[in-house]
């Protein structure tokens, strides 16, 4: 229960905050999720990859930018 002065439509609005795109790519054997910069560079934001050898790999850890191929954009 939510008691509030505040109105019931302001309190469960959503805020109009743009989505950034992602998309699962492959770089060098290692699947993953990345965001779009806009540029050819990527921000990883998961990897989904199987191989547990690829999550000890600082490149790929999640806020580190990949190089984007125009295949992957």
């Amino acid at each position: 229960m939510l008691y509030s002065i505040v109105p019931v439509e302001e309190i469960w609005a959503e805020a109009d905050v743009p989505v950034p795109e992602m998309r699962d790519v492959i770089v060098n054997g290692c699947m993953m999720q990345v965001e779009s910069t806009g540029t050819s560079l990527g921000r990883v934001v998961r990897v989904l990859s199987t191989d547990p050898e690829h999550y000890l790999k600082p490149e790929y850890q999640p806020g580190s930018f990949v190089v984007l191929t125009d295949s992957m954009l």
